[in-house]
């Protein structure tokens, strides 16, 4: 498997190129699933960049803006990669989000992956404890583990002693 990493400064053109690189292989036969994080990026990408080089393969626009007959965005990607034709060029847009929703992609083998800007690779979870904060606060405590991050432990309770009370 190789992966190829395209990195340039903000507007230098990395959308036009990757459209573009996906244009080549497309015509060649080849499926590409291309994703982007936003479905206004979607769309500015394939009327702006696609649409201009008349593709003669087919391509398919799936997020939420897209009239699916009432099947949800996951659904319908993977109803796509079920039915695709493994002999035939294409290009399907999808968004991060639905990417990541995905549980199985029907001959992934078959395809090309193009993710335009990298994805979110964690996620920041914020809880609002106004009422029961001091029930939970004086069981935990902050342990700082380099110079950007840490780690939340039980305060004064001994691990191995509540797991062997569990078994």
């Amino acid at each position: 498997m190789c992966f190829y990493y395209f990195d340039a400064l903000a507007g230098a053109g990395k959308t036009r190129a990757l459209a573009r690189y996906t244009d080549r292989i497309a015509r060649r036969g080849c499926k590409v699933l291309f994703i982007q994080p936003t479905k206004h990026l979607i769309d500015k990408t394939v009327e702006d960049e696609l649409q201009p080089l008349d593709p003669p393969y087919p391509y398919r626009v799936l997020h939420g803006n897209v009239d699916l007959d009432g099947a949800s965005v996951v659904a319908e990607i993977v109803r796509h990669f079920q039915d695709a034709d493994p002999e035939q060029g294409e290009v399907l847009f999808i968004t991060h989000a639905a990417f990541l929703r995905v549980p199985y992609l029907q001959g992934k083998a078959n395809w090309h992956l193009i993710m335009d800007e990298v994805p979110q690779a964690d996620v920041f979870e914020e809880w609002k404890l106004p009422e029961t904060h001091d029930l939970i606060l004086p069981l935990i405590s902050f342990v700082p583990m380099g110079s950007v991050y840490g780690r939340l432990e039980a305060v004064g309770q001994d691990v191995t002693s509540n797991e062997e009370d569990a078994r």
